[in-house]
């Protein structure tokens, strides 16, 4: 299983969350760097209504704190103290020989991180038969002989595997599509492929992008649909999330909630579903930030919220060590 550094930092290096990194500044002093950071904020994150925060009073309170004499580990702690309020997983501070930080509590804490275990799936579940590992983004079987069971580790070029399952299974009494622990990627891919799961257009979300310094500086909102693709797979479907479904993750989650019938099971996702993007401070320090809205297809933002299941249950440590999935468990339970 990967560890809480090693998802975050594919997540925000690696994945398909339109990062773009900007080239540093000359000066690299403390005041400067603090000034650019709160800037950059100040012109470019979106949801600061959303996440209740109020980001001029942060400059009030933290600016007379910085001066020349200001050290990089305190710096640090300055800027980390700044962001953590927004509680936001897609913004976070990398500095080298740091532990790199997240501005969510439920990645920064590793909050119910070992409430899932693939490895259970794979051997309790699956009885040691499945396609795929996790690490080229995806693993399936068949559960109990008549249940598709697949799990997505991330959401981008592995999507094409959805087609070859439904062929590999015509006759499985349904599917379930598990997004726990689902660190992002690129939507787009999950919005080609699933529309095998929808006979008709439907929209999913809408997302309107800041493009300026001002406060109302933003494009126009922009629809984003689930379109049929491909042979319509009709037969039950019930998804898994946890709080570790984040990003591009959760918008599968949106396109996948917005289909008639589907039973959503276990935790709320993470509530960081706006685009990222990157930039690099005049010291070669790293941060990432919000800079888009999103509004659910019933005309509600989930930022800082998170999608919340029809069914919530928690797993635990206790019967994960036994080989129980209780998630997975309802799951079955509601297709058969």
């Amino acid at each position: 299983m990967r560890t809480i550094f090693s998802v975050l930092a594919i997540s925000i290096l690696f994945s398909s969350c339109e990062k773009v990194f900007f080239p540093p500044e000359p000066d690299n002093e403390p005041v400067v760097i603090f000034n650019q950071f709160w800037n950059d904020f100040n012109e470019y994150y979106a949801i600061f209504e959303e996440r209740g925060v109020d980001w001029d009073s942060m400059y009030q309170v933290y600016a007379p704190q910085v001066d020349e004499g200001t050290t990089d580990d305190e710096l640090f702690e300055l800027l980390t103290a700044m962001i953590q309020p927004l509680d936001d997983g897609h913004v976070n501070l990398i500095a080298p020989g740091r532990k790199q930080f997240s501005s969510n509590h439920i990645y920064r804490d590793s909050v119910g991180f070992s409430l899932w275990d693939l490895d259970v799936i794979k051997q309790s579940y699956l009885g040691g038969s499945f396609e795929g590992v996790d690490s080229i983004g995806y693993v399936y079987g068949l559960i109990n002989g008549e249940i598709i069971y697949v799990y997505f580790t991330y959401i981008s070029d592995n999507m094409p595997v959805i087609d070859d399952i439904i062929a590999q299974y015509p006759n499985a009494k349904g599917m379930i599509i598990d997004l726990r622990h689902s660190y992002g990627g690129d939507f787009t891919w999950a919005f080609q492929y699933f529309g095998r799961f929808t006979d008709q257009s439907r929209l999913v979300f809408q997302s309107a992008t800041k493009n300026g310094p001002g406060k109302e500086d933003y494009e126009d909102w922009y629809p984003w649909y689930l379109e049929p693709s491909g042979d319509y797979f009709s037969k039950p479907l019930v998804l898994l999330t946890d709080r570790y479904t984040i990003s591009a993750s959760e918008r599968t989650v949106m396109a996948l909630k917005v289909i008639p019938g589907i039973i959503h099971i276990g935790d709320t996702t993470n509530g960081a579903h706006s685009t990222m993007i990157g930039r690099e401070l005049p010291n070669s320090w790293y941060y990432s930030l919000s800079p888009q809205k999103i509004l659910f297809a019933d005309g509600k933002s989930y930022e800082g919220i998170g999608i919340i299941p029809d069914i919530v249950l928690f797993n635990s440590v206790s019967n994960l060590e036994n080989g129980v999935d209780d998630q997975l468990d309802r799951a079955i339970d509601v297709l058969q």
